[in-house]
C-alpha cells in the first residue's frame, strides 16, 4: 500500500476560503467524533443537496473531512488528521514553528468549564452540579442555554436536591451571561445534545471543545447516572500536566452516552 500523499495546503486553504464550506467544517468539528448525515448538514446550514454535494466533495478532496456509507446513508466527519497535517504544513514548515496558540498558563490552577445546552434547564444544570461536587476548588463550573427560559429549571432543581446536590448556585442562564469583555476565559466548552452542538458559536480563546450526545431515554435518573459517569472521567483528565492532545482525546472519548465506562 502506497503512503498517503502529503496534504496540499493550497487545496486545503482554497476549500476553506468559501464561507459555506468553512461552515461545514465548523459544524463537523463541533460534532466530532460523531458522523453527521448529509441531510442533517444541509438542514442545519440551509444548503441545497446539489450545492452541498459539491462542497463535501471539495472538502474530502482537500483531506479535511471523510465519508462513510451506512446502508443507504452517507455520513461525514471532520478529519482531525487532516487538520493536524494542515497545521503541520502551515505552522511547522511555512511559518517555521511560529503561530502556535496557547491554552492558558500550564501547571496547577483553577480551570473554567462551561456546559452549553438548548435551554439550561436540565442536563447542563446536572452537569454543573456534578462537576462542582466532583472537582471541588480545582474547577470553576458554568452553564448556559441557547434558549434559556428562567423558571423552567424547577423540576431539575427538585430532582438534584433529592440526590443530595447543592442547588443554590443553579439557575437557567442565557449564553450571553458568559460572553463579553468581562466574562471569564473558558478552558473547556462542552455542548450537551445535538441541537446545542449544531448551534453553539465558536468560542474565543481556543478552549478545548467537546460535543456530548445525550441518551435517548430522557428520564432524569438516566441522564443523571450517565452524566455522573462522564463527569467523573472528565474530572480525572490531566489538565495541569497533560498534553493538550491527550486532554482533547479524553474529552472526545466521552462523546457518546455510556462511553465513560470504556
Amino acid at each position: 500500500m502506497e503512503p498517503a500523499a502529503p496534504l496540499d495546503p493550497v487545496a486545503a486553504f482554497a476549500a476553506l476560503a468559501h464561507p459555506q464550506r468553512l461552515a461545514i467544517v465548523r459544524l463537523l468539528m463541533r460534532h466530532y467524533p460523531r458522523r453527521v448525515a448529509a441531510g442533517e448538514i444541509g438542514a442545519v446550514l440551509a444548503l441545497k443537496p446539489s450545492t452541498l454535494s459539491g462542497y463535501l466533495a471539495q472538502l474530502m478532496e482537500a483531506g479535511l473531512i471523510n465519508q462513510e456509507r451506512r446502508a443507504t446513508s452517507l455520513l461525514y466527519a471532520a478529519s482531525v488528521e487532516g487538520a493536524e497535517a494542515l497545521n503541520a504544513r502551515w505552522i511547522g514548515e511555512i511559518c517555521g514553528g511560529r503561530g502556535h496558540v496557547g491554552r492558558g498558563q500550564p501547571g496547577a490552577r483553577v480551570r473554567n468549564v462551561l456546559f452549553i445546552g438548548a435551554g439550561n434547564a436540565g442536563p447542563t444544570l446536572m452537569a454543573e452540579a456534578l462537576l462542582r461536587e466532583r472537582a471541588g476548588e480545582a474547577v470553576e463550573v458554568f452553564s448556559a442555554g441557547l434558549e434559556a427560559q428562567p423558571g423552567g429549571e424547577a423540576a431539575t432543581l427538585e430532582f438534584l436536591a433529592g440526590r443530595g446536590q447543592e442547588v443554590g448556585l443553579l439557575w437557567a442562564k442565557p449564553l450571553s451571561t458568559w460572553t463579553g469583555d468581562d466574562a471569564p476565559a473558558m478552558d473547556v466548552v462542552i455542548t450537551l445534545g445535538d441541537r446545542a452542538a449544531s448551534r453553539a458559536r465558536d468560542w474565543p480563546g481556543g478552549p478545548h471543545r467537546a460535543a456530548w450526545r445525550l441518551a435517548p431515554d430522557t428520564a432524569p435518573e438516566t441522564l443523571y447516572d450517565d452524566l455522573a459517569a462522564r463527569i467523573g472521567a472528565l474530572a480525572d483528565l490531566p489538565f495541569a500536566a497533560g498534553h493538550p492532545r491527550v486532554v482533547q482525546a479524553g474529552l472526545d472519548r466521552l462523546a457518546e452516552p455510556g462511553e465513560a465506562a470504556v
